[in-house]
């Protein structure tokens, strides 16, 4: 049951409200932010990947690549854990993306039995141009959600953190 302390100026305009999907009633999952969040992040994860497809990458790929490159010599253990990808799976990744040449692992001088990641010249490359990309998508996604409830989702959410 719904808890009425929670203010909401108005009801959430839901499928069943918006005309979407008639013969589907939503009931309390009206009332329930995962279940909004986790249709939000069905959207954006089909979005992002259809345009990042011409690049051979998805969300999960864009992602390593762009945390290698904020953070130059990032290990694989900090890396699983900053994405929340298990260690066997983001070897699998890091192995493909390898061996597309987009980045590098070298011996940590510090820790001999850590790995270093970088990216080659050729995955700034590509990240750049998966940048360029990601940025239309976000236009796209700022446009349908609006700029204050854009701002809003990204300043309430980024209060999640992995771990």
């Amino acid at each position: 049951m719904r808890d009425l302390s929670v203010p909401r100026s108005q009801p959430a305009k839901t499928a069943d409200s918006a005309g979407e999907n008639d013969a589907v009633k939503y009931g309390e999952l009206n009332n329930h932010l995962g279940y909004f969040v986790r249709r939000a992040q069905y959207w954006i994860f089909r979005d992002a990947n259809s345009k990042l497809e011409p690049l051979k990458l998805d969300v999960v790929r864009y992602s390593i690549l762009e945390l290698i490159s904020a953070n130059a010599g990032i290990n694989q253990i900090q890396l699983s854990g900053a994405l929340g990808i298990e260690r066997a799976r983001l070897v699998a990744l890091l192995d493909e993306l390898q061996g597309r040449d987009l980045l590098v692992r070298k011996r940590s001088a510090i820790d001999r039995r850590s790995h270093e990641l970088h990216l080659t010249a050729a995955g700034t490359t590509v990240l750049n141009e998966a940048n360029v990309l990601i940025m239309a998508h976000e236009e796209r996604l700022l446009r349908r959600m609006g700029s204050e409830n854009y701002s809003l989702a990204l300043k309430g959410l980024s209060a999640f953190k992995l771990g």
